[in-house]
């Protein structure tokens, strides 16, 4: 448990813990550190760690049960459910969205190698232990952060992207005009949510203020993975429209 628990998440002491555990928790599962059908550990092993009353921890597990990423059974304990809601979200096809929509300048936070977490393995069907490079940017109108980005791809890629490239394009643009890739599939969701302090800070809002998070996977004409990608939209700066045609 002290490596997989071994930060601490209480970042504010203004938000309540169970809220900043439940968030921490939620970044381990759908980062994929926490593997699907894994068994937390016992709610009074975690509530001692986290230094909070069992009431407060259940607290943290009754809203990720509610958002479906966690199933708990009687006398069996808690148990990680990658699917979450997701059966029952509407599809739809349209558009792809995309950080180019909103304009305005890129200001490169990183630009690292990291360790695929199992569940981008998965997807770039990576071994264990490989590694990815992680693009890490801001948009911006003037001084104000419109959103924070993050590309993942694989490093046989992105050795091959002109830094400059990186400054002043989209990933998309830069596979398919720069790569001269063929893109194929691309599988995006849409989400509302509220930001953390990691987020909160970047995009210069208060924790909790809502946010428009949008996650993408990206694959070739082929059907090689190329790229992953998640995206932070101030919630009070954009706004989403769909057109419907009834038949």
């Amino acid at each position: 448990m002290r490596e997989l628990f071994a930060e601490k998440p209480f970042s504010n002491e203004f938000i309540p813990y169970y809220y900043q555990i439940a968030n921490l928790l939620r970044g381990k599962i759908e980062s994929g550190e926490l593997i699907e059908g894994m068994k937390l550990p016992k709610e009074l092993d975690l509530s001692k760690h986290f230094g909070v009353s069992r009431v407060t921890l259940r607290q943290a597990l009754a809203i990720l049960e509610k958002e479906g990423l966690v199933t708990r059974e009687r006398r069996k304990g808690t148990f990680v459910n990658h699917g979450g809601l997701k059966s029952k979200m509407i599809q739809l096809t349209g558009a792809v969205w995309e950080e180019d929509a909103v304009g305005g300048d890129i200001r490169v936070i990183s630009i690292e190698e990291m360790d695929a977490s199992s569940r981008l393995q998965e997807f770039f069907g990576s071994d264990d232990g490989e590694s990815l490079t992680r693009v890490q940017r801001l948009r911006m109108a003037e001084e104000t952060p419109l959103c924070y980005v993050m590309n993942y791809l694989p490093q046989k890629l992105a050795k091959d992207i002109p830094h400059e490239d990186i400054r002043t394009r989209s990933m998309l643009h830069i596979l398919k005009n720069r790569l001269q890739i063929r893109l194929g599939k691309i599988h995006q969701t849409l989400e509302a949510r509220v930001a953390d302090s990691d987020v909160a800070d970047h995009l210069s809002i208060g924790v909790l203020a809502p946010v428009l998070y949008v996650e993408t996977f990206v694959h070739s004409k082929s059907g090689e993975p190329v790229e992953f990608s998640q995206i932070y939209y101030r919630g009070d700066q954009h706004r989403y429209r769909v057109e419907l045609v009834s038949e």
